[in-house]
């Protein structure tokens, strides 16, 4: 009985060494080395979609939204947050059926006194939907939902690439 209470241990011992060294952390969590963990949003309204995205994955992360850019450790500037819908293909009636959906948003991260912390970037995504036009309002639905479902993985992507940008700042030279 000893035995197997020792062998037990062992293992349990073995697999906590294992799990702390592997680098293992919550998901989520901004890095404790980030410039700024409050940050103002410029470019879009309060209500738009894509910002309240942003906000909340900020806000699970421990950061928050600041109300003004003078409370702010950094400041986004989105230049351009754009939805795109392109048909490049069509059906034996010569109706668009096949379309290309994009989001594109243009932004860079500077200090409120104005430093680049990081220059313009701009990132984007795509998908390509197929409307059989046979249930015209399902179809529509399903549009907009792949709309949503790309501007928040465009606010994960921002969240990860603006965390990273603000926990390993550029060397100047």
């Amino acid at each position: 009985m000893a035995r197997r209470s020792l062998i037990n241990t062992a293992v349990l011992a073995i697999f906590a060494a294992m799990l702390s060294g592997c680098g293992f952390h919550l998901r989520g969590a901004l890095p404790s080395d980030m410039i700024a963990k409050t940050i103002y949003v410029d470019g879009l309204g309060r209500g738009d979609p894509f910002l309240q995205e942003f906000s909340q994955i900020l806000s699970y992360s421990g950061g928050s939204i600041a109300a003004s850019p003078s409370q702010a450790g950094a400041i986004i500037h989105i230049v351009k947050a754009r939805q795109n819908r392109r048909p490049i293909g069509l059906s034996k009636q010569g109706r668009a059926n096949l379309f290309d959906l994009s989001y594109r948003v243009v932004y860079d991260v500077t200090t409120p006194q104005g430093e680049v912390l990081l220059p313009r970037q701009e990132l984007e995504l795509r998908r390509d939907y197929f409307n059989d036009q046979t249930s015209p309002l399902s179809q529509t639905q399903e549009e907009i939902q792949i709309q949503q479902e790309m501007q928040r993985e465009a606010a994960q992507l921002l969240f990860r690439r603006v965390t990273y940008g603000l926990s390993h700042p550029a060397k100047k030279s």
